[in-house]
């Protein structure tokens, strides 16, 4: 349902942007725009990035950790994967942190914190470049792993960028 309203918005999105093209230039996507856009999202479609970015990348940089929730939306438009971030991101065997049977939540320590406290500012921002169809630092992927492990999927797939210590890939078509 998300991916079907965002495909619409974005084929209107795309309609008046050539029509402002040709009329006056280049049209943007406001910053309040995307600020409604992500309201309308709701908080636990936030969260649920949120989640993704902290258990993904709360050990990388910042760059890190907008790629890893680059990947998740780059799964939300993509018709092989469920078309919201929850759905995504629960999605069996998607992301490791799903199924380790560990509590879903932040450790209470303050590095732990000041990381999840990171992840949900990270979200709030990848989801407006997202939105605003800003550069995606990740080139279109969909999957990423450590580069420490070697999974089975990674000859099947097209490597775009390694940030940090994880490999980022996307399905070879």
């Amino acid at each position: 349902m998300i991916k079907k309203a965002l495909r619409a918005t974005a084929w209107g999105v795309n309609i008046v942007a050539l029509c402002t093209m040709v009329g006056i230039g280049a049209f943007h996507y406001t910053e309040a725009h995307a600020e409604q856009a992500i309201m309308n999202l709701g908080e636990e479609e936030i969260h649920c990035l949120r989640q993704n970015i902290y258990f993904e990348a709360g050990n990388q940089s910042i760059l890190g950790k907008r790629a890893v929730a680059w990947v998740t939306l780059n799964r939300v438009v993509d018709n092989r994967y469920p078309d919201s971030i929850c759905g995504v991101v629960w999605q069996k065997r998607a992301f490791s942190w799903t199924e380790d049977g560990k509590p879903d939540v932040p450790l209470d320590n303050v590095l732990e914190q000041q990381a999840w406290q990171s992840s949900g500012e990270i979200a709030t921002e990848v989801l407006k470049n997202w939105i605003k169809n800003e550069s995606d630092p990740t080139v279109g992927a969909n999957h990423f792993h450590a580069d420490y492990v070697q999974p089975f999927w990674a000859d099947v797939k097209y490597k775009t960028v390694t940030i940090d210590d994880h490999i980022f890939y996307n399905l070879r078509w």
